[in-house]
């Protein structure tokens, strides 16, 4: 596989009220996925490879991976941590992959219709070239109202299937507490905080392959538990552990 993470240009959505963990493990897993690109994917990563490669004060910010908001300003997330967007709506860069996290900012659609958070992510989320769009725990929910979840096989928070079925009901809810994400094409949408590190996974996993994502997964010590998911392919969802 010849596709690189830096062939994605990843905006993470943020708002008023938006989980932490739902843009922080993201970017997490994004940020040390991009970092190895050019790393011999049959190669291992030694203990030199690693001090070089994650250590280098050249590879601390890429510019392929960014955060972007209504505003500029301070925003305050669902558990009262400040965040500073690196762009606004208005100056950000072009993208072809979408973050949208969950929180209690999720809920306040009207809101995010009127800062124009809903248009930014469906302009995102129907272009041509975008190759993915994804989700954390009731990010889905933003997803939906942002008409991107129609007859889209998806799942949201354990704990919000029947508000999600009355407020989005053309989508195609997974009910299935076990997973920690369901990925119907482009579209990867996940269960509660912590499944966003286990959908960012298989998002990697995707675009760059099973044996770099085994690697990120080592170099994180993401250990336990084992991370299991839905697919959708040839028109039926089979499991699929990261």
């Amino acid at each position: 596989m010849t596709n690189k993470m830096t062939d994605l240009n990843m905006a993470l959505v943020m708002f008023d009220g938006a989980e932490e963990q739902d843009v922080v493990g993201p970017w997490e897993m994004f940020w040390w996925a991009t970092t190895f690109d050019n790393h011999p994917e049959a190669k291992d990563m030694t203990e030199a490879d690693f001090s070089y490669t994650f250590n280098s004060d050249n590879s601390r910010r890429l510019p392929n991976i960014f955060t972007v908001a209504p505003t500029t300003a301070p925003i305050t997330m669902s558990s009262g941590m400040r965040f500073l967007a690196d762009y606004s709506f208005e100056n950000v860069p072009a993208a072809n992959v979408v973050v949208v996290p969950g929180g209690e900012g999720a809920r306040a659609t009207e809101k995010l219709k009127a800062n124009g958070t809903l248009d930014y992510i469906h302009r995102i989320g129907t272009q041509k070239d975008t190759k993915y769009v994804m989700s954390v725990c009731t990010g889905s929910f933003v997803l939906g109202h942002a008409g991107l979840l129609d007859g889209v096989q998806c799942t949201t928070y354990m704990n919000q299937y029947d508000r999600f079925s009355r407020e989005i009901p053309a989508a195609k809810l997974v009910r299935n507490t076990s997973i920690n994400f369901v990925q119907d094409g482009k579209h990867l949408t996940s269960n509660g905080p912590c499944s966003g590190l286990a959908t960012s996974l298989r998002l990697v996993e995707d675009h760059v392959g099973t044996r770099k994502k085994d690697k990120l997964r080592e170099l994180l010590s993401f250990v336990y538990p084992t991370a299991k998911g839905l697919i959708l392919k040839d028109g039926t969802l089979v499991d699929h552990n990261v």
